[in-house]
């Protein structure tokens, strides 16, 4: 798992754009002596380029069929052991839309609702940093003999209770720890957890509360129990990452397959 972790991330590093010339550079008008002494070389496209197009067309499409093979040849036909394991020990329920890019854990603890939200994009935004360094030899090396790759997931767990608001911790899951970074309180329930725009703009407004780490550190220590206590703990910390790595390889065999029927369509 570590290894198509790894190749996963460098398949993110490659995709990274070169940068351009600054724009003041581009502003910087060259010598009317020079321009009177360069040839201006006209460029026409014939009639010919504008037929070649399905060769091209061919070409990308076979080497899209032999992306899509390769992954195949390292997926998982089945739903790993790992997830259900976690899912029955710790009575969280999943919600994951195919094609979408967030996650949503939901589970009840006592009068109060409880939802874990993340992202599997947070493997591309942590691949640079957490991946430059590795040896290209960990890539291409047999998968039990690499070193477990470890990167962050940011979760956000929002407690809700009927009638008395909700309580958004956003947090970071890593090496098998829970870390708190902000605690917001919401008067009104739904606004913590209503997607849309009218909901998002009046978040916006909202007093955030204070730099977690900036409280005593009693306060924090409770906190950290508070979420223990509702299943926000170790387990969750490992399962995080875990699923991230499984959901990204499969939405990115399913946009290879999209892509490919389009292209040769």
């Amino acid at each position: 798992m570590a290894a198509s972790l790894v190749r996963s991330s460098l398949r993110v590093l490659s995709k990274r754009a070169v940068p351009s010339l600054p724009l003041t550079a581009a502003r910087i008008a060259p010598r009317a002596s020079i321009i009177a002494n360069v040839p201006v070389r006209a460029f026409t496209i014939g009639t010919r380029a504008c037929f070649n197009t399905r060769a091209i067309d061919d070409e990308l499409v076979h080497k899209l069929d032999e992306e899509i093979l390769y992954e195949k040849s390292n997926d998982e036909p089945e739903q790993p052991a790992f997830i259900q394991e976690f899912l029955e020990a710790n009575s969280f329920k999943l919600e994951d839309k195919p094609g979408m890019d967030e996650v949503t854990l939901t589970r009840t603890f006592g009068n109060e609702k409880i939802r874990v939200l993340f992202a599997i994009s947070d493997i591309n935004n942590a691949a640079e940093d957490d991946f430059a360094d590795v040896p290209a030899d960990d890539v291409e090396g047999d998968e039990e003999d690499a070193a477990p790759v470890s990167f962050p997931v940011r979760a956000s767990v929002t407690v809700e209770k009927d009638g008395k608001g909700a309580v958004t911790i956003d947090t970071v899951a890593q090496d098998g720890a829970i870390v708190i970074e902000s605690v917001l309180y919401y008067k009104d329930g739904k606004l913590a957890t209503e997607q849309s725009a009218e909901a998002d703009w009046q978040r916006r407004g909202l007093y955030i509360g204070p730099q977690f780490s900036e409280l005593d550190e009693g306060v924090q220590t409770l906190f950290e129990r508070y979420l223990e206590e509702r299943g926000i703990n170790t387990a969750l910390a490992n399962f995080l990452p875990d699923y991230v790595e499984y959901k990204e390889q499969k939405e990115y065999l399913q946009w290879l397959q999209n892509v490919k029927n389009f292209v040769s369509a």
